[in-house]
């Protein structure tokens, strides 16, 4: 069809212009002559004229009355040039120059450059140089070039996957011809390989009760977790201890190797401690890991009580035989922890017999026992216990209480178990009345009728003036002097016993007289006198 039409074309131009030009008649077909100095499209080298031409043309080509039109100017399109790096086939890095298709002499105009990163890293250092021909001269551009002599370079420090970087130049040409500069591009592909980083985040939590007893264990719970994003490695537990707290095989510190714990994992330990005296005992657990990872735990604290047991007993120093005795006990929680059960216990002490007890002491196994279920710090419990005196003798009360978690305490007391000294003073005339001259006796008798022992029983006898002494006798030598007989002292009169003495006079003169009897002992503080009355007469 196209051919169709050319021939139509070449027809008609002929018929009106009689020949045409080998030129123009190749121009038709975007063809250039391969003689340039062929002139008809029948000369040799181009191509043969259609049969429904003449043989012969010898007008020119374009003769002068033909006016021909000029052709329109050219368009502008941009002329550019692409090249890839390294090779056209596994290019990395793509750099485009695209310049007009002309320009004017001595007029700005903007040409581009473009580099861009094909691949799917990130590469460095990239350098686009651009080198200014003679007849080019550079005017600014964006960004800014570094401009050596007739060199300009633009640096970027990277370009990431399918990142591209536009350069808009704007230059001069300063003569007519051909303007030819040329760009070029270098760069570094680094050898990369990526991993990913995690973060492990270690938290210990350390708990312990708050308060024991000395006697209890001390449980203590580690929690170690890892809220991190990656694993920790060769993590470890340990844990110094303070003073006085030690392990169940003795040692005051800690260690307890955990390993690797996975992200969002967690472990639990539980060790148990033994205090070796109260006191409050404050502490922290470390957890380490590689990494540097080291991280304390909250300070913990746990105060060791102990209960203190003390006792007293309280009774008289002093009892006398046949007679019942009391002994009160206290029982005190001297300690800042709960005794339970708490067990006081009161042997019956030999010379004594059980009479009672307070309420729920009981005689057991010849010991009084009571039981107290809690006894709170700075808590009493009383008890008493009554016994009777069974002879003469010096007993001592023993109390003693035990109880949960608490040392045992004793207490006693000495009690002197005396009899009553109860001395009876009897003075008797054996003859009564006596006439004058003649003698009478009196009989003097010191009866014990306590249950003590009267000591240094010290009688005297006084007269009247109407009585003639005349002789004495008895448990003891006596003395006259000046109206009185003083006997010597008697040691000891045993309980239901008695002394007698004697004292004979003779009446001197009529009256009714008295005869006095004095009587004192250790065991007594005042004098006990007795009068015996007689009548002496006259005939």
């Amino acid at each position: 069809m196209k051919k169709i039409l050319l021939l139509l074309l070449l027809a008609s131009y002929v018929s009106i212009n009689g020949c045409i030009c080998c030129k123009q008649w190749l121009s038709y077909q975007g063809k250039k002559p391969a003689d340039p100095t062929a002139k008809w499209m029948w000369d040799k080298n181009c191509r043969p004229a259609p049969k429904l031409l003449p043989p012969k043309c010898t007008m020119a080509c374009n003769p002068p009355h033909v006016v021909v039109p000029p052709p329109p100017p050219p368009p502008v399109f941009p002329n550019c040039a692409t090249k890839t790096y390294p090779c056209g086939s596994c290019g990395t890095v793509e750099l485009q120059k695209c310049m007009p298709n002309q320009v004017q002499t001595n007029a700005d105009f903007e040409y581009t450059i473009k580099v861009t990163n094909l691949s799917d890293a990130t590469i460095t250092d990239v350098v686009v140089t651009d080198m200014l021909g003679e007849n080019l001269q550079y005017k600014s551009s964006t960004p800014p070039a570094n401009i050596e002599g007739s060199k300009l370079t633009w640096i970027y420090a990277s370009l990431g996957p399918k990142e591209y970087q536009l350069i808009k130049v704007v230059g001069v040409a300063t003569a007519s011809g051909i303007v030819k500069n040329c760009a070029d591009v270098t760069y570094k592909t680094p050898v990369c390989a990526q991993t990913l980083s995690v973060q492990p985040v270690i938290v210990i939590t350390k708990t312990a009760p708050a308060e024991v007893s000395i006697c209890d264990t001390i449980n203590v719970e580690y929690k170690i977790q890892n809220t991190g994003t990656g694993p920790a490695n060769n993590v470890r537990i340990t844990d110094t201890l303070p003073a006085g707290l030690v392990t169940a095989q003795g040692s005051s510190r800690i260690e307890i190797p955990v390993g690797t714990l996975p992200a969002g994992a967690a472990r639990m330990a539980t060790v148990t401690l033994k205090a070796q005296n109260p006191g409050t005992f404050t502490g922290k657990a470390v957890a380490t890991a590689d990494g540097n990872i080291n991280i304390e735990s909250l300070t913990v604290t746990t105060a060791v009580r102990k209960p203190v047991l003390a006792i007293s007993t309280t009774g008289p120093q002093t009892s006398y035989i046949d007679r019942e005795v009391t002994y009160d006990i206290a029982v005190t929680n001297n300690g800042d922890w709960p005794v339970f059960n708490t067990m006081i216990e009161n042997p019956v002490p030999a010379g004594l017999k059980f009479v009672r007890a307070s309420q729920d002491g009981a005689l057991i196994n010849n010991k009084v026992m009571w039981q107290v279920a809690k006894l709170n710090p700075g808590a009493v419990a009383k008890a008493s216990v009554t016994f009777m005196t069974d002879g003469l003798s010096s007993v001592v009360d023993t109390a003693n209480t035990s109880g949960n978690c608490c040392d045992s305490a004793t207490s006693s007391i000495k009690t002197e178990i005396v009899g009553v000294p109860a001395v009876l003073l009897e003075t008797i005339d054996l003859v009564d009345p006596v006439k004058i001259g003649q003698e009478t006796t009196y009989k003097i008798v010191v009866t014990n009728q306590g249950s003590a022992i009267a000591t240094n029983v010290a009688v005297k006898a006084i007269l009247e003036p109407q009585m003639e002494y005349v002789s004495n006798a008895g448990a003891t030598q006596g003395t006259f002097a000046d109206g009185t007989i003083t006997f010597a002292p008697l040691s000891k009169l045993d309980p239901k016993t008695r002394a007698i003495w004697e004292v004979t006079v003779r009446a001197k003169a009529v009256g009714d007289v008295r005869f006095k009897a004095v009587m004192r002992t250790d065991q007594l503080t005042r004098d006990v006198e007795h009068t015996e009355s007689t009548n002496f007469y006259h005939e």
